[in-house]
């Protein structure tokens, strides 16, 4: 899968590129079977409640960020300009709507480029031990 294909690796004069609904691609039967996932649409559900608006989830293993905005909304506020991410979102998307929400794009949405040194960091070195945490003096 391709990274950056949005973006090209670069920012705008703007600050950043967005996502709109229509760049999003449909899902094949297997993907619907996946987003119909009981325990994720509970989850779905869970986030909507109304006690949870203004809260947001870095959904890290699949690329973005979400956001509550209140009455069934939720917003796409931050996603990794990789292919793999913005199918993921679609098959979130398709989620939100069986738990009976929906999902808000551009102009919310803020294209972050992937980095190649991020996605390296994510992989690890050959032969370097991976220090997790902060250095104390």
């Amino acid at each position: 899968m391709e990274k950056n294909i949005r973006s090209k690796g670069n920012y705008t004069q703007a600050g950043y590129h967005t996502l709109h609904e229509d760049e999003m691609p449909e899902l094949n039967a297997s993907q619907m079977h996946q987003a119909a996932d009981p325990s994720d649409i509970e989850y779905m559900k869970h986030f909507l409640r109304k006690e949870e608006v203004g809260r947001y989830h870095w959904f890290e293993s699949l690329g973005f960020t979400l956001q509550n905005a209140g009455a069934g909304v939720l917003r796409c506020i931050h996603l990794v300009d990789h292919e793999a991410a913005v199918l993921s979102l679609s098959i979130v998307r398709q989620t939100i709507e069986f738990a009976g929400g929906r999902l808000e794009v551009a102009p919310y949405t803020v294209i972050r480029p992937m980095a190649d040194e991020v996605e390296e960091g994510l992989e690890g070195k050959e032969g370097e031990e991976q220090v997790v945490g902060m250095e104390v003096a």
